[in-house]
């Protein structure tokens, strides 16, 4: 797990250093930012060997000790699966009634501006 880990991070140092290369090289960069994302690129690349690093020596330090498998817990997939549709069906229910409440001329800043949240109740009586 630790390897693939190892690799994604290698890949993602590649692929950012070859986007920075990239913008670079069609002006959107210049050369004065440049070494703070190659310290990223350089970052990610090298984080990618030292997880790799790691998880050879984790592999060897399993091999060595007693292979123990421990049980784990079946996951209860039906209700799982009830929870994640219950909870994507509130997600598009709740933004399709954002989207249905708020008036077509009228910016969300000033739609949430006009509600009562923000104003003060009794700001004026002071007893």
């Amino acid at each position: 797990m630790n390897a693939k880990i190892g690799q994604h991070l290698t890949l993602l140092g590649l692929g950012a250093m070859i986007f920075y290369g990239f913008m670079l090289a069609t002006g959107h960069l210049t050369a004065e930012i440049l070494p703070q994302f190659l310290v990223s690129a350089i970052i990610f690349l090298s984080s990618g060997r030292i997880m790799r690093k790691a998880a050879s020596l984790m592999a060897k330090d399993e091999e060595e000790a007693a292979p123990v498998k421990a049980v784990r817990p079946q996951a209860d997939w039906p209700w799982m699966t009830s929870l994640l549709n219950w909870t994507g069906a509130f997600v598009i229910i709740g933004v399709m009634a954002l989207l249905l409440l708020k008036p077509i001329g009228l910016s969300w800043r000033d739609a949430i501006a006009l509600t009562k949240a923000p104003d003060h109740f009794f700001a004026g009586a002071v007893p």
